[in-house]
């Protein structure tokens, strides 16, 4: 994934989160399916960090707590090689 393909998942994420009243639903794609140390990492933070400024790492979810479709379909089809 390229810069501009994760500023336009980004973009769409926050579109969808707005038209939630500002709620993120969680769906199949959304970084809480990472283990906590991952989804820290890609917020650009260590664990260390995390937990003396925020606490308790994030948690991570199951299938069963999706809540919603992604707010982009992941289809590559139409990419260059």
């Amino acid at each position: 994934m390229n810069e501009a393909e994760a500023r336009g998942i980004v973009a769409a994420a926050l579109r969808k989160r707005a038209e939630n009243g500002g709620r993120h639903l969680h769906h199949r794609d959304c970084i809480h399916n990472l283990p906590p140390e991952k989804q820290v990492a890609m917020r650009g933070k260590t664990v260390e960090w995390w937990t003396r400024i925020i606490g308790p790492l994030p948690e991570q979810i199951t299938p069963d707590q999706w809540e919603t479709e992604p707010p982009v379909r992941q289809d590559r089809s139409h990419r260059r090689a």
